[in-house]
């Protein structure tokens, strides 16, 4: 029998495998709650095995450690309890020492497997391939495999949004799922199984928080929600805690159940690393990757920068700098917002970055401060939450942008909704409104987000909700 054909052999997986992969050593189970995106993952698929209109092809792409690969995993155990047993996994990163990639993968299935041309064979297979990255030339190899082989359903993970974007070849063909790092409530489910009771009006509070008329409804419906997030809230012991220890060490997903925080210090910085060192390099051989930790560190303690003082320091054009915050970006370490305005103004203004974790930037930024400096360092972190959360409810870059205007009060954030647009300010113990008051903007409502204050307070007059920090965790 010839290597390549034990190899694929060997990838059949069974339900025993399956679980022993979704075995977590520290819940000591493999029965835990799944993550809201899962639920995605789950309709996609049963929609393309019961009636074949959905894509046949999925790609779960995002930051390092944001849990990729247990998603597929569980997407795995659904589609073989429920589909078919026909399930193949190949973990590129493991088989690329071999030289086995995914053309080699196509030969061996069609040669010993199948034993036919793979568009002549009928029945369901699934193909998981995990770190696809790892598989030279996998964009183009992927396109061939799907084409050729149409029976064939297929979940791929990689590490950044772009290692999965990068080919127009891939575009109507695979259907992304981007997997950002954990919400405050899905880490709740993790560490409190399975005691609590999950929250279950996300969607209701995200449309009384976004989409009411005007204040007044939104203010009457709030209100009557509110019971069941009180009742919520009291299932969480030591709140406070909860939400510092999730800010600030624990909103990625492989270290939301470690208790030693330095060792989930170390495993950040590793992250990082990987990230420059790693997977940025394949993605373009000849970008100068060690600027990229430069810059992070430079935005770690401003999430607004200047160009040409940059390049100065640095000693690199400002055209470099412009890519390395693009590729930085699209590997999914920062989130960017753009100017608030018309096309023109979000291509000639300046930008701001914010790092897709609050711990990444606490990370880097951490031993550059003391004690003094601890408070402009949780508002960031603050800051960084918010945008997070923003970035993942609302999917549409243009709807999210900051207020840039030199000649007038400026919100943290606008939500471009129609008809007017939502402003939002971000601050530690901030209640005063004269940020929002005091804008140029025309508003529908806005909000404060206040990390210190329990109660919601609401001005009808001003439009202002000052929103405790844990309400707007619930989304």
């Amino acid at each position: 029998m010839e290597e390549l054909e034990v190899i694929v052999r060997n990838a059949k997986i069974g339900l025993d495998e399956i679980e022993d992969n979704l075995y977590n050593p520290i819940l000591k189970s493999a029965d835990y709650k799944p993550r809201e995106v899962f639920y995605a993952l789950k309709k996609q698929t049963q929609v393309y095995f019961q009636t074949r209109r959905a894509a046949r092809m999925l790609g779960l792409a995002g930051l390092r450690g944001t849990g990729k690969t247990t998603l597929l995993w569980e997407t795995a155990q659904f589609i073989f309890t429920n589909f078919t047993q026909e399930i193949y996994f190949f973990h590129l990163g493991d088989l690329k020492k071999y030289d086995v990639g995914i053309a080699e993968i196509q030969a061996t299935f069609e040669k010993y497997i199948i034993k036919a041309r793979l568009n002549s064979h009928r029945s369901d297979i699934v193909l998981l391939f995990d770190e696809i990255h790892e598989s030279k030339n996998w964009a183009k190899d992927l396109k061939v495999l799907y084409d050729l082989f149409p029976s064939a359903f297929v979940i791929a993970t990689g590490s950044s949004a772009l290692l999965l974007q990068s080919t127009a070849d891939l575009v109507t063909r695979m259907h992304i799922q981007h997997v950002f790092p954990l919400s405050f409530t899905e880490y709740i489910d993790l560490i409190l199984l399975p005691e609590n009771e999950s929250f279950r009006h996300k969607n209701q509070l995200k449309e009384i928080l976004f989409h009411s008329e005007n204040i007044e409804d939104l203010e009457v419906a709030l209100y009557e929600l509110n019971p069941e997030i009180l009742e919520y809230f009291s299932q969480i012991p030591s709140l406070p805690e909860q939400i510092k220890d999730y800010i600030e060490y624990k909103n990625i997903t492989r270290f939301s159940t470690w208790e030693i925080k330095t060792q989930i210090n170390d495993s950040i910085r590793d992250l990082v690393r990987r990230v420059i060192y790693e997977d940025i390099p394949v993605l373009k051989n000849d970008f100068q990757v060690h600027f990229s930790e430069k810059i992070l560190t430079r935005l770690a303690a401003s999430d607004e920068i200047n160009l040409q003082t940059l390049s100065q320091s640095i000693g690199i054009s400002q055209i470099e700098i412009n890519e390395n915050l693009d590729i930085l970006v699209k590997s999914e370490l920062l989130n960017v917002l753009y100017p608030f305005g018309g096309i023109d103004t979000k291509i000639n203004k300046v930008q701001k970055y914010f790092f897709m974790s609050p711990s990444i930037r606490r990370v880097i930024l951490s031993p550059l401060i003391g004690i003094k400096g601890y408070d402009n360092l949780s508002a960031k972190l603050l800051e960084d939450t918010v945008v997070l959360y923003l970035k993942r409810l609302f999917t549409q870059e243009a709807i999210l942008s900051f207020s840039s205007q030199k000649d007038g009060k400026n919100p943290d954030l606008i939500i471009e909704t129609l008809p007017k647009p939502i402003l939002i300010e971000i601050g530690i113990s901030k209640q005063a409104s004269i940020q929002i008051t005091k804008s140029k903007i025309k508003y529908k409502y806005a909000f404060i987000v206040n990390s210190k204050i329990d109660e919601i307070k609401i001005n009808r007059h001003e439009k202002t909700i000052i929103l405790p920090l844990k309400y707007f965790l619930l989304l």
